[in-house]
């Protein structure tokens, strides 16, 4: 078994994903799930760059948002390795010395919850780069992008608590009795709004987006007043959030602009 991260995701016009970016050991079964994330997280960016709606500047953004994704996969790749070889080891113990036969309870618990209580680390990652707007649809602040989450704590690793702030992966809510907020998202970005109407006055032809309306007693749950807006990236994170009107004509087109790194005119 392996252990290891790349020291960094892109050099010029080599992008590492995958097995390739991090080897990590096979106990819980999260290396692919990283891997696909990677390739998840990339695959819009180099589309938007060679369709030309976003800059090449939108590619320096995949290192900041997955190195340190896979920094908190490999610790926890090796507490889980570090788990199952202490119950195979207790359990040799146990043979060796005569004793009565293991019962499952003794060493199936409590390490096999922490084994595969891993859903913040799948579901709950937070982003950070240029390619998240803070507060009002706003450029992110230096310092916040600098300021990356490598360490993980044990509990944002193993509980995924959904959240519409941005960054985050957008959370599953019924648009209509049949159709979810995550059955809405392709290769487009995304505005989620309990007032389309308004937004769809916001200029933003240069890139593929869609507006999906938002039913009104689920934008507060989303932190948004009833003529706020959610933009998704394609690949499913928020992007940026209006809590309420869009301060300006241009809010959209500015958003986008900045998320994507496309040039200004």
């Amino acid at each position: 078994m392996n252990a290891f991260v790349a020291e960094r995701l892109r050099s010029g016009r080599i992008l590492l994903a995958g097995d390739a970016a991090h080897a990590v050991p096979v106990f819980g079964g999260l290396g692919m799930n990283t891997g696909l994330a990677d390739v998840h997280n990339l695959c819009w960016k180099l589309a938007g760059v060679l369709r030309g709606w976003a800059g090449p500047g939108l590619l320096d953004t995949y290192e900041p948002e997955r190195l340190p994704v896979a920094g908190r996969t490999l610790r926890r790749t090796v507490a889980n390795t570090r788990r199952a070889l202490d119950v195979q080891g207790r359990r040799r113990e146990r043979c060796a010395s005569g004793g009565p036969a293991v019962r499952p309870e003794e060493v199936e618990l409590p390490w096999s919850e922490g084994f595969f209580a891993q859903l913040g680390l799948v579901l709950g990652v937070a982003y950070r780069s240029g390619a998240v707007l803070g507060g009002a649809g706003t450029a992110p602040d230096a310092g916040d992008v600098a300021t990356r989450d490598t360490d993980g704590a044990d509990g944002a690793d193993t509980h995924y608590v959904p959240t519409a702030e941005p960054g985050h992966r957008m959370p599953h809510i019924w648009l209509t009795r049949e159709r979810s907020t995550l059955d809405a998202f392709g290769p487009w970005f995304t505005l989620i709004t309990a007032d389309p109407a308004l937004w769809a006055r916001q200029s933003a032809p240069s890139w593929p987006l869609r507006i999906e309306p938002l039913r009104g007693e689920h934008a507060e749950r989303c932190g948004l007043a009833p003529h706020g807006a959610l933009l998704v990236r394609p690949d499913g994170h928020i992007g940026a959030r209006w809590r309420g009107r869009p301060p300006a004509a241009s809010s959209l087109h500015d958003a986008l602009t900045t998320i994507t790194s496309a040039p200004r005119p």
